[in-house]
């Protein structure tokens, strides 16, 4: 399927999987006979991959890594694995912070709920 489409079924622009191309995040998505990227089922299941970990603000960067250990084959699990542990932990560190920041709201609502009641 072209851009357009695989845009379409993953819920993100044309223009950024344009960029993540640009960016070497797709060294294994082929390209048709006049050039243009011909994204397979097995491709979209990687954008997906990217959108999720974009959203949870994984560097660009970082997943071009993992890319090009992807490509590199079997190898490169435990190099793979080790960058996903890392991301893992950040988000954990990460939830934290929100759920603290959560709780530290509901203290003020409360405190303001109180005041509104005098």
């Amino acid at each position: 399927m072209n851009v357009k489409k695989a845009a379409e079924s993953v819920g993100i622009s044309e223009h950024t999987i344009r960029y993540y191309d640009k960016s070497g995040l797709f060294p294994f998505i082929e390209r048709d006979n006049n050039g243009y990227r011909d994204f397979k089922v097995e491709d979209l299941y990687w954008l997906e991959f990217i959108k999720c970990m974009r959203q949870t603000h994984m560097p660009v960067s970082k997943l071009k890594e993992i890319a090009e250990l992807y490509d590199q084959g079997r190898s490169t699990v435990l190099e793979r694995k080790k960058i996903f542990i890392e991301h893992q932990d950040n988000l954990i560190k990460q939830k934290e912070l929100i759920d603290q920041a959560l709780k530290t709201l509901d203290d003020k609502f409360k405190l303001l709920e109180k005041e509104d009641d005098c």
